[in-house]
């Protein structure tokens, strides 16, 4: 009840929260920070056009990022663009960014498209700075990429087999209901009408069943059953068998309103299935195959990383990312090692020092080195690859699906064959053979469980988790040992200020020079005071141009005043502290950092091990703070292993996975282990590395995500059971009608559709809100 309590809604994105008493209000800083920007910019209708939870900002807004590609793409792009973007939710997200948009001179025209994840956008040439419009969509929580991302057209494609299908039914059902209605074999239109259903009904076989034909098809070509081979069987034998009774005059055996019914009724269940993955998947944006481009030293030009053999001398701009393992030629560096080893600390290098594929350049200085390997033998290289995504095979499914044929295809076979051996009449037998395998059609697979995913997806999209691979449902089922990496995933994505209160302590004018002096900068601590004090609404210093001094810190002379931010003993004359801001040597501030767990990590790993899951930490860091973060959290330390590189840690999954670990990560050094998981999932969203990969990504300051999704997995399967009972019920019963002989083309189309309406109402009141809440699904995050 504490816990409940605690809670609050963040005012920005809708989600709930622990506060903290820096922040009472707000999840996290990013939230504060756009929400004052919002407020500053009179743009606070975005609030009134806002439909449901936004995703939280995080520190979205506060990373420094390169944006020289959309520069030479917008100048070869003669004042139109189509981009990628991400961060969209609903039609506020649009409103805004339209907003913004044309509110700059020589803006023309811009259409934001949130389903798709994409914007287009007409300015006059020359007129419009487009990459400092990405940069201010940044500070609102969006990112543009350039276009190119791997967009599944699958849910697009089917909609006008939907429209077409549905006027197909509706026609069919038209010409066959004046029969039902006693219409005599003599009327002058009778077969004028019994055409026509049969051009509609073979109209609906071929634009909508042939859907379901090409794949059942593949799938037993590749050996695997699949769903869509029992609805292939159905809907062939209905239309065969009244193709044969039609041109017969046995007109009452003929099911095309069947067909057409039922095959409207089976397209649009997958177009549900497919809509609700697409979009989650476009919400993102496309995955990094390679870092930025560097400069080569020898010809000043720009070179992509593939390009890049032994013994090249090139050079990485700030911020920027080590391609190959190479030597360093600079006097010295600052470099982050978390793509590498997870380690958020920064480290300083030597010239000679060999520095790791995959390390960022942390200083403001470009850096040069020498290229030890090519591109495609680097441990960059392997991360980035992706991989196949897992195949949606299901073994129960595949089980189920073999049951099904052998049972529908025996009953209908012998029924078949004992009413034209007992009656001696071959139509009446067909009747049976046809009746049974139309009745039996899995309507319930084909409609209420599609239905099922797409309710269970749109409620964890309001709880910030975000599923892109429709076979995870049934991996789910397995999970047992659930592995985290600790690093930007039990952590956040950024080291903590311990001490905020040394910010606040600041004078105004102080925390201006300050934020001027680590508004350029990419060091985690420099991030990291970015970070607190944009979102307290500090404005930096104009005009200063801080220097750095590698492996001490920051310098800026200002007048007749030099601040430094840095060592302690190099920054002032005290020694306490991480990390000092001082004035002419005189402290003004001590900072004290470290790594903290997210705000509810150690219930979720308590909540998680109630459910009798064994929780795991796979780390590059340092063997004592892996266990010092597995003590906070209640984790064994037998559970821990450190100092991983991420080869280790692929290996580990390895031979530990048994076809039941969920392995979270969120940066390089985890993409191989992602590659040997049964399920993975990530919480950074806006890395480009590892939700492309993802089965799922979730959002929020914390864990809560992964607790939700299989919660919600648990009551889908629940949910699914029923369905798959009550389908088993009217399928029994069903089928003793048609074995008695007393099932009729009409009885039939009437039966279809009120069983599709009874599996409905099971999903709708199984996967309602309110039962749910009742399951404590999506605790507050």
């Amino acid at each position: 009840m504490q816990a409940a309590i605690d809670q609050r809604v963040c005012i920005h994105c809708g989600l709930r929260f622990r506060p903290t008493n820096h922040r009472r209000d707000f999840c996290c800083a990013g939230c504060q920070f756009v929400h004052d920007l919002i407020a500053k910019n009179g743009l606070g209708q975005f609030y009134d056009l806002q439909d449901g939870a936004l995703p939280p900002v995080q520190s979205l807004v506060f990373q420094k990022r390169d944006y020289s590609w959309l520069e030479e793409l917008s100048r070869s792009a003669a004042g139109s663009l189509t981009l990628d973007v991400q961060g969209l939710s609903c039609i506020a997200c649009a409103w805004l960014i339209e907003k913004l948009f044309m509110k700059r001179p020589g803006a023309l025209a811009i259409h934001v498209d949130p389903t798709l994840g994409r914007v287009d956008m007409r300015w006059q040439p020359g007129a419009l700075d487009v990459a400092d419009f990405g940069r201010e969509l940044q500070s609102y929580g969006y990112l543009l990429g350039p276009p190119g991302k791997a967009r599944s057209d699958a849910s697009r494609a089917l909609i006008p087999r939907v429209g077409l299908c549905a006027a197909f039914a509706l026609n069919t059902m038209l010409f066959t209901l004046p029969r039902y209605f006693g219409m005599s074999a003599d009327f002058q239109f009778a077969g004028v009408f019994e055409r026509l259903a049969l051009i509609f009904g073979t109209l609906s076989f071929v634009v909508g069943g042939s859907y379901f034909f090409v794949r059942a098809w593949k799938s037993v070509r590749a050996g695997m059953l699949h769903m869509d081979l029992p609805i292939s069987l159905g809907l062939f034998a209905a239309y065969a068998g009244s193709v044969f009774a039609w041109t017969y005059g046995a007109h009452g055996f003929v099911y095309f309103d069947f067909v057409a019914t039922f095959t409207f009724l089976m397209v649009v269940g997958r177009w549900l299935q497919q809509k609700m993955i697409e979009r989650n998947r476009n919400q993102l944006l496309a995955s990094q195959t390679e870092p930025a481009s560097v400069r080569n030293l020898a010809s000043g030009e720009k070179m992509n990383a593939s390009d890049i053999r032994e013994n090249i001398h090139y050079v990485v701009g700030p911020g920027q990312i080590v391609p190959v393992r190479s030597r360093l030629r600079s006097a010295a560096a600052t470099l982050g090692l978390e793509w590498v080893n997870g380690e958020s600390a920064a480290v300083t290098s030597q010239c000679g020092c060999v520095i790791p594929s995959g390390a960022a350049n942390c200083g403001q200085e470009p850096i040069e080195l020498e290229a030890m390997e090519p591109w495609v033998e680097s441990l960059l290289a392997k991360l980035l690859r992706m991989t196949p995504e897992h195949a949606p095979h299901n073994p129960a499914a595949t089980r189920f699906i073999q049951a099904y044929l052998f049972s529908v295809i025996g009953i209908a076979g012998a029924g078949f064959a004992g009413w034209w051996i007992g009656s001696g009449e071959f139509l009446p037998a067909l009747q049976v053979l046809i009746s049974v395998l139309v009745v039996s059609c899995p309507c319930a697979s084909g409609v209420a469980l599609p239905l099922a995913d797409d309710l269970a997806l749109w409620r964890l999209r309001g709880l910030g988790v975000f599923v892109r691979n429709t076979g995870l449902w049934a991996r789910l089922q397995r999970v047992q040992n659930i592995i985290f990496d600790k690093t930007g995933t039990l952590t956040p994505e950024t080291i903590s200020l311990r001490n905020t209160d040394a910010l606040l302590s600041l004078a105004p004018a102080e925390r201006a020079v300050l934020l001027a002096m680590v508004r350029d900068s990419f060091h985690p601590i420099g991030a990291c005071i970015r970070e607190q004090l944009l979102a307290d609404g500090v404005e930096p210093l104009q005009g200063a141009q801080p220097q750095e001094t590698i492996g001490f810190g920051l310098e800026l002379r200002q007048g007749n005043a030099t601040w430094r931010l840095g060592r302690p003993t190099w920054a002032s004359a005290g020694g306490e502290g991480d990390c000092v801001f001082a004035r002419d040597g005189k402290p003004l501030a001590i900072f004290f950092f470290g790594e903290e767990p997210r705000s509810d990590a150690a219930g979720e790993i308590a909540a998680l091990q109630e459910r009798h899951c064994r929780v795991f930490i796979l780390s590059g860091d340092r063997r004592a703070k892996v266990e010092a973060m597995a003590d906070r959290l209640g984790i064994p330390r037998k559970h821990c292993q450190a100092e991983m590189s991420p080869q280790e840690k692929a290996e580990w999954v390895e031979r530990f996975d048994a076809h039941d670990s969920l392995y979270i990560g969120d940066g390089a050094n985890d993409s191989l282990a992602f590659d040997a998981a049964w399920c993975s999932g990530t919480p950074a969203a806006d890395v480009g590395l590892l939700e492309q990969k993802a089965d799922f990504y979730f959002l929020g300051r914390g864990l809560a995500g992964v607790r939700s999704l299989l919660d919600a997995a648990t009551l889908r399967r629940r949910v699914a059971r029923s369905v798959i009972a009550f389908a088993i019920a009217y399928n029994a019963g069903a089928i003793a009608l048609c074995l008695s002989g007393r099932m009729s083309p009409l009885f039939a189309a009437v039966l279809m559709p009120a069983s599709s309406l009874v599996s409905l109402a099971i999903v709708a009141i199984g996967l309602s809100p309110r039962r749910q809440n009742a399951r404590s699904i999506g605790q507050p995050r």
